[in-house]
């Protein structure tokens, strides 16, 4: 039988990182959870082991290169590659940029921009070794159009997808899949109570997008869907 893949999923304690990792162990990956939600984290851990997937969580904060340098080692040494990373977690800040400070915009560059770096340099070198896996960055519709209260949030996001569209052509000779999926307005905390809340009529549900992630990742490699955009219909 085959070995089971492992998966690296960011921000999983809650909203579409949560649902992600359900959909993965559904589909028999071993789920190794990060966050910072120890509580939470623990909960899904112990649902998904229930089915299988054999998971484990690790706690801290994503734009510390150690502490990700250091956790994606231990995976490796225990299951011997990653095939799969999927950069989710993320920190949005709406405010209007008049009122939006220095720190406010330092904390969405680590979280959504450092933090992808991050785990992307500490999972590509097995990758390259192994010659295969596949890298998936949630991203936003807000990596490519402005709105109100999100000038700083769209610009950590512009640059992820820009990240993501450059490394996309460097790795691929590598047969390295690097996906960029840019939802619209998703039910969760992240959106919940902030100024742009009560424009929203219709949203997608988390596992809108962990549908369309498992449907992009489990084509054959020499198919690439390099960009999904998902919005509500009708919103």
């Amino acid at each position: 039988m085959a070995r089971k893949k492992v998966a690296v999923v960011t921000g999983a304690s809650r909203g579409i990182g949560k649902a992600v990792a359900k959909k993965l162990a559904r589909e028999g990956f071993i789920v190794q959870l990060f966050g910072r939600d120890k509580v939470k984290l623990s909960s899904l851990q112990k649902s998904l082991n229930k089915i299988g997937s054999f998971s484990d969580y690790y706690v801290g904060d994503i734009a510390d290169e150690d502490y990700v340098k250091i956790s994606i080692a231990k995976i490796i040494k225990k299951h011997q590659k990653i095939d799969l990373l999927i950069n989710n977690a993320g920190v949005a800040v709406f405010k209007k940029f008049v009122d939006t400070s220095l720190d406010d915009f330092k904390t969405q560059i680590d979280a959504n921009l450092i933090g992808t770096f991050n785990f992307t340099k500490a999972v590509i070198p097995n990758m390259i070794k192994r010659n295969k896996g596949d890298i998936v960055n949630i991203i936003s519709q807000a990596g490519k159009f402005g709105f109100q209260f999100g000038s700083t949030y769209g610009a950590t996001k512009h640059a992820v997808l820009g990240f993501s569209k450059s490394l996309m052509l460097e790795v691929r000779k590598h047969n390295i899949r690097i996906i960029s999926i840019c939802p619209g307005s998703v039910d969760t905390e992240m959106i919940s109570g902030s100024p742009i809340h009560k424009e929203i009529k219709q949203v997608l549900k988390p596992s809108d997008i962990s549908d369309i992630l498992y449907d992009s990742i489990k084509l054959p490699n020499r198919a690439l869907i390099s960009e999904i955009d998902i919005r509500p219909n009708n919103p």
